[in-house]
C-alpha cells in the first residue's frame, strides 16, 4: 500500500492540506499527535487509479466509480474513529469562538490556493527562532561575565577566585555564598580547595533504588530511554530477568517504543506499550507485582504546560511511583532552570544528569541542583548500555567539573598602566615652521 504523510500544527490545518493535495475525496488511514502537532496518514492507491491514463474501458471506470462510492457509504456507515473526535472537538471550539476570529480566519480560507506551509514550520522562522536563541544564549553569558566583574570590583580581595568560578560556570548568586565562606587572606590553591569541599557538601547526592515504580520525565532528547534500558540492564546482571518489566507511554515519539522493544529483546525483560491513561493504570496495576518497574514517559518541552499536565495526572493514576527527572547537562543553565520548574510539580525523587559527556562545563547544572534543592541520582556520561550509567558522586563531578574549568581559565596579566601615544608630526605651513625654527635659534642664542 502506497501511503503519504502530512504533519501539521494542529488536525485543521492538516486537513487543509489533504484537501488541497487530493481532493475532498482522499482516504485517511490515520491520525496520531505527535511532537508539535498531529499527522496524517492518506492512502494513495485510490489517487492512482482516478489518475490512470484514459485507454481504460468505460465498464472499469464505472465499476471503479462504483467502488469509491461504495468505500465512501462504507466509511461514512463505520464507526466514529478519533479523527472524527478531533473533528468534531474543533467544530465545537470554533462555534464557541467569538464571531470577529470567524471573520478574521474567513478571508485566508478564501484566498488560499494549494497547499499552505503551517506557520510554525516554516523555514525562515524556525531560522529566526535558533537565532534567537543564540542570541539569548550569549547574552545571558555576557550578563554573567558583567556579574562576574562586578564583584571582582566589589572585593579585590577575591578576584582570583571569582575568575575561578567563572570558569566553572557557577551562577553568580551561588557564588556570593560560597565565596563568603572562604576566608580571603588564604593562598589561591587553598582557596580553590575549600571551594570544592564547598560544593561537595551543598551538591545532595540520593542513593538510587534497586525496587519499585521508577519513572522518568523530561523535555524531548533528554536520554530518558536510554537510561530506562541502562537502569533494567543494570538490573538484569544483578539480579536476573525474572522481576522485572517496562512500561512505556511514549507513543509520540517515532521509534521509541522499537527501541526499548529492542533493549527488551536482548534483555529478555517484557516490554509493555499503554496508548492512553487508562490502559497506563490498568498495565501498571498488573505490573506492580513485579520487584522493579521502569516507566518511560514521553518527552515533553517545558514550554508545553498542557502536556506537562496532562503527564502528571497520568503518573499521579499511578500509586507509589517514584518520579526522577531526566536533566541534559548540554543544555544552557537557564534552560536547565526552567526545566526544573516546568516539572516542579511532579515532586522528583531526584534527578538524572545525563549527556554529561557532551557538555563542555558541568558547574550550571550543579548551580541548579543546588539552588533547587534537587538530589542527584544517576550520571549518564556516554550512549553505551550499561557501562555509562552510574550512581551519583559528588566528588567526583565536582572534579570534573574542575578539570573542565581548565580550557576556559584566561591567564591573567599584570595591570600597568598605559602607554602614552607616540606625537605624530604636526602638518602645519612652511611659513609656520620657519617662525618656530627661528625662535628656537633665538632662544638658543641667548642661552648661549
Amino acid at each position: 500500500m502506497q501511503v503519504k504523510k502530512y504533519q501539521a500544527a494542529d488536525t485543521q490545518q492538516a486537513m487543509r492540506l489533504v484537501r488541497a493535495a487530493h481532493g475532498p475525496d482522499a482516504v485517511i488511514l490515520d491520525c496520531r499527535s505527535i511532537a508539535g502537532g498531529v499527522e496524517v496518514v492518506v492512502s494513495l492507491e485510490e489517487l492512482l487509479e482516478s489518475s490512470a491514463p484514459a485507454t481504460h474501458s468505460s465498464t472499469m471506470f464505472a465499476s471503479a466509480q462504483v467502488n469509491l462510492a461504495s468505500a465512501r457509504d462504507t466509511r461514512s456507515e463505520r464507526e466514529p474513529t478519533a479523527l472524527d473526535a478531533l473533528f468534531n472537538r474543533r467544530k465545537k471550539a470554533e462555534e464557541q469562538s467569538a464571531p470577529v476570529a470567524k471573520e478574521a480566519v474567513a478571508p485566508n480560507r478564501e484566498t488560499a490556493a494549494g497547499p499552505q506551509v503551517v506557520w510554525s514550520q516554516n523555514e525562515e522562522l524556525l531560522t529566526m527562532k535558533q537565532e534567537l536563541a543564540s542570541m539569548k544564549s550569549m547574552l545571558m553569558d555576557q550578563l554573567k561575565g558583567h556579574s562576574w566583574q562586578h564583584a571582582s570590583h566589589q572585593t579585590p580581595e577575591y578576584e582570583e577566585l571569582n575568575a575561578f568560578l567563572s570558569a566553572m560556570d557557577i551562577d553568580p548568586a551561588l557564588g556570593k555564598q560560597l565565596r563568603a565562606e572562604i576566608p580571603a587572606d588564604e593562598t589561591v590553591s587553598l582557596q580553590r580547595e575549600m571551594l570544592k569541599m564547598l560544593l561537595i557538601k551543598k551538591l545532595s547526592v540520593a542513593t538510587p533504588p534497586s525496587s519499585g515504580a521508577i519513572c522518568l520525565v523530561g523535555p524531548q532528547g533528554a536520554g530518558k530511554t536510554t537510561t530506562i534500558a541502562k537502569i533494567a540492564a543494570q538490573y538484569v546482571l544483578t539480579h536476573g530477568r525474572s522481576d522485572i518489566a517496562i512500561l512505556t507511554t511514549d507513543t509520540a515519539r517515532v521509534g521509541a517504543q522499537e527501541q526499548l522493544r529492542a533493549y527488551g529483546r536482548i534483555l529478555q525483560v517484557p516490554v509493555h506499550v499503554a496508548a492512553d491513561e487508562e490502559e497506563a493504570v490498568k498495565t501498571y496495576r498488573l505490573l506492580r507485582k513485579k520487584n522493579l518497574v521502569l516507566i518511560d514517559t514521553a518527552g515533553i518541552s517545558f514550554r508545553d504546560k498542557q502536556g506537562i499536565s496532562e503527564l502528571h495526572r497520568l503518573v499521579s493514576a499511578m500509586q507509589d511511583v517514584q518520579v526522577f527527572l531526566t536533566l541534559p547537562a548540554d543544555t544552557e543553565n537557564y534552560v536547565q532552570s526552567e526545566i526544573i520548574d516546568a516539572y516542579s510539580a511532579f515532586n522528583a525523587r531526584g534527578a538524572v544528569l545525563t549527556r554529561i559527556d557532551e557538555a563542555m562545563r558541568i558547574g550550571g547544572a550543579m548551580s541548579n541542583l543546588i539552588q533547587h534543592r534537587l538530589p542527584l541520582v544517576w550520571c549518564a556520561n556516554g550512549p553505551r548500555v550499561p557501562q555509562n550509567l552510574s550512581a551519583a558522586d559528588a566528588s567526583k563531578l565536582v572534579n570534573m567539573a574542575v578539570r573542565m574549568t581548565k580550557a576556559f581559565e584566561h591567564k591573567r596579566q599584570p595591570i600597568t598602566a598605559p602607554k602614552e601615544p607616540e606625537k605624530q608630526a604636526e602638518s602645519v605651513p612652511a611659513e609656520v615652521a620657519m617662525a618656530r625654527q627661528t625662535q628656537r635659534g633665538s632662544s638658543l642664542n641667548v642661552r648661549v
